[in-house]
This record gives structure tokens, C-alpha cells and sequence, in this order.
């Protein structure tokens, strides 16, 4: 089994297995050992004790969007997850839609996730590449995909989930003319003012334990109107906002009776209205 890091292990331990319907998915989760982020995850349920929906909500807007995409494209196209971590994203769609070529970038644990993939599969992994490439050095990333056989004339589909409130407007700015991909599924903390009142402590909290621990001083924050300068050449199709992903989930809203009472949203970019 897999031990690993404190914030690699948060967030899955927030999903759960839940969140993911395949087999393979499910039998990749098992392999690994969430118990070092115990502490992390222990803390931040101080704070707020259902922050897992959080996650799970979130996890439900990314795949939802994923699929409606997916669903209407040709054999042809290419998804580019950044920032993929150790969650089995990549692993579930490659399940659902073995036609479609999925390529993973981190900067780490991105041999690890191979090697625990490549054992569930017996070498039969040709839809999905696991590449150990920094997202923030642009050279790198386009070698690194070119060299596994990413194809720019392709129709490309760009997943940023958890990884926008570390990087700058520039940053995302410079990745994006790497890919100039056709659809980007976006999640984001929204700014204060749009969250209530009595919500907005949390997520300060919340990224206040994590930032402290991995020693960043800066957050992101993002609006709508911000995405439309950042993304200025797509169409902002799709917006969910916590209120719409729980009820679309659990079929109720126990923990976001109003889109302000969330501070995570999900939306869905193109470069052409559909």
C-alpha cells in the first residue's frame, strides 16, 4: 500500500470513494494510505465538520461537465488534467470513454499513480499517460506532452480543479497558450462579497491550515468578471454554483440553501458558444 503526504491525502480523504463509480477507480483508492493527512483532515473539520461535501459537490460539477463534453465529442479528442495529483479523475473517465487520449501533469507522484495503475491493468494503459512535469515552466509542459503524444490539431479539453488559487492570472494565462484548448473545466474560490456573511470565515480557515502547512502566503480569488478578463477569448457556458451541485447530487440543500452560502464554484469555458 501507498503511504502518502499529509495534503496529497486531505483531499481524498474529503472524496471518499464515493465519488467515483468504476471499479478500477475504486480498486486504485484502496492501494493507497490516506492515513498520513489524518491530521490535516482532523483540523479542518474543526473548523467545518461537512467540509467533505464540499469536495464531493465539487467532484460531482467537474465529472458532470466532463461527460457533457465528452459525450458530444469525437474519438479524436485529447483531456489534459493539471495538477491531477493522485486522484483517480483520469482513471474513472479513461473507463467511461477509452477512446479518448487523457494525459495527467504534476510535478510529483505521477510515477507512483503509474505504477499503482499500471498494476491494476497489466500494461494495458494506452488512453492515459501520467507525466511528471511542472505546470508553471510552459517548455516543459509542451515537450512533455509532445513527447506522449499530445496533438495540438486535436480538440483539446483542459480540467483545472483544485490548483487555481495558487496561480497567478500570468501563470494561468502562459498555460493556456501551451494547450489553447477548445473547453476548460474551471473550479474556483470565490471572493468575499459573494459569499454570506456567515460563511466566509471557513474557506479563510480552511486555506489558512493548508497555505500555513505547505508555506504559501497568497491566495486566489476569482469572479465571474475576473474569468471573462483571464479567459478573454471563451465563452463562459456553464456555472454551478454549491447550491445547484449539492441539490444535483443528494437531491436537497442541507448545507447550501443559497448559491451564496457556497465558496467553491465550478464552470465550464469554450471557445465557441455551444
Amino acid at each position: 500500500m501507498e503511504i502518502l503526504s499529509d495534503t496529497s491525502a486531505l483531499v481524498l480523504m474529503w472524496a471518499g470513494t464515493n465519488c467515483y463509480n468504476t471499479d478500477k477507480a475504486k480498486e486504485y483508492l484502496e492501494k493507497l494510505d490516506l492515513s498520513a493527512g489524518q491530521l490535516l483532515y482532523d483540523q479542518c473539520n474543526e473548523v467545518c465538520s461537512y467540509y467533505d461535501e464540499v469536495i464531493k459537490n465539487r467532484k460531482w460539477g467537474i465529472f458532470s461537465l466532463l461527460n457533457q463534453v465528452l459525450s458530444r465529442q469525437n474519438k479524436d479528442c485529447q483531456l489534459v488534467i493539471a495538477a491531477a495529483g493522485l486522484d483517480p479523475l483520469g482513471i474513472e473517465i479513461s473507463e467511461y470513454y477509452p477512446e479518448v487520449r487523457i494525459f495527467e501533469l504534476d510535478k510529483e507522484n505521477m510515477d507512483i499513480k503509474f505504477n499503482l495503475y499500471n498494476s491494476l491493468c497489466g500494461n494495458k494503459y494506452e488512453n492515459i499517460a501520467f507525466i511528471e512535469t511542472d505546470i508553471l515552466n510552459t517548455m516543459s509542459v509542451q515537450k512533455s506532452l509532445s513527447n506522449y503524444g499530445w496533438d495540438p490539431k486535436k480538440n483539446t479539453i483542459l480540467v483545472l480543479e483544485g490548483i487555481s488559487y495558487y496561480l497567478s492570472t500570468e501563470s494561468i494565462q502562459k498555460f493556456i497558450q501551451v494547450l489553447h484548448p477548445d473547453f476548460i473545466i474551471f473550479e474556483f474560490l470565490k471572493e468575499d462579497e459573494n459569499i454570506a456573511s456567515d460563511k466566509a470565515s471557513i474557506p479563510k480557515e480552511i486555506f489558512g491550515i493548508i497555505f500555513d502547512y505547505c508555506n504559501i502566503s497568497e491566495i486566489r480569488r476569482d469572479s465571474y468578471s475576473k474569468l471573462e478578463n483571464t479567459f478573454n477569448n471563451m465563452f463562459i457556458i456553464k456555472k454551478y454554483n454549491m447550491k445547484y451541485l449539492e441539490a444535483m447530487r443528494t437531491g436537497n440543500n442541507s448545507f447550501f440553501p443559497t448559491k451564496e452560502s457556497g465558496w467553491i464554484e465550478v464552470c465550464l469555458l469554450a471557445k465557441e458558444l455551444l
